[in-house]
């Protein structure tokens, strides 16, 4: 396949996850790779198994076949043309500047949109110089992500990139570790989509992560990220969707606050 025909990687249109964050003034552009091994790559290397099955992948448009095929290109193309796929990456990065200086908002991307892999690692070049990532290459742009990977240390140097920790039925250890750390962990829990969140949850305050999608708006880390189950996640029974009235496991010999 020529992976560089494809004209773009991540996309500002019409998105259920950030079309919400329009009415804070954020245009968010997002990225969908096939997630875990799916594309015969791995790019959630620790996704759990309640993760994967409650995974987003298949919802909205990705539930057709023609965009789960291009989402697995897309992976390919990352991993076996690197260098073409970081040039498109750019052009769309800098699409989303032109918009957003059009229009007055502020210009935001999320490059895991159904992966998990530490951006802040890849190179790329913008306007003949090189960067050592996007990030650094878009300073005018906010970058996001949720992650299970703890230990990213030149990510969170990065002013412009917001991690959020993502709770699973099996890291709570890292979870409390992520708060302890200074992120804000996101916990989907068993409510309806118009019941109101809990105040606390785990002894952290929380935050109404359904409210926009910007999480680079959050407060400051410390908190719980509340979300509401979707797709397949409203079936979950591995632990992955937890109670609203519950905690993390082991809390008491983890002695949360």
């Amino acid at each position: 396949m020529s992976f560089h025909k494809v004209a773009k990687l991540a996309n500002f249109k019409g998105d259920a996850k950030t079309i919400k964050s329009l009415k804070k003034g954020v245009l968010t552009s997002i990225l969908y790779l096939a997630p875990h091994e799916i594309s015969g790559y791995q790019v959630c290397s620790k996704a759990s198994e309640g993760c994967k099955n409650a995974c987003l992948y298949t919802s909205g448009h990705g539930r057709y076949s023609k965009t789960q095929k291009s989402r697995i290109n897309k992976t390919k193309w990352f991993f076996e043309d690197r260098k073409s796929f970081m040039e498109v990456l750019v052009q769309d990065a800098e699409r989303l500047v032109r918009k957003c200086q059009r229009d007055n908002l502020i210009p935001a991307m999320r490059l895991n949109g159904t992966s998990d892999i530490p951006w802040e690692k890849f190179r790329v070049t913008r306007d003949g110089v090189n960067y050592g990532s996007m990030m650094e290459a878009f300073p005018e742009i906010n970058f996001y992500d949720y992650t299970k990977i703890l230990g990213r240390r030149k990510a969170l140097s990065l002013s412009n990139y917001h991690l959020t920790f993502s709770l699973s039925e099996d890291n709570d250890n890292d979870a409390v570790a992520a708060l302890r750390q200074g992120y804000n962990v996101a916990v989907v829990m068993r409510v309806g989509r118009d019941d109101p969140k809990p105040k606390v949850w785990g002894g952290y305050p929380v935050v109404d992560g359904d409210d926009t999608d910007a999480r680079f708006l959050d407060p400051d880390g410390g908190h719980v990220v509340a979300l509401f189950g979707k797709g397949k996640a409203l079936h979950d029974q591995s632990g992955f969707v937890r109670e609203v009235n519950a905690g993390f496991r082991n809390q008491i010999k983890l002695k949360v606050a």
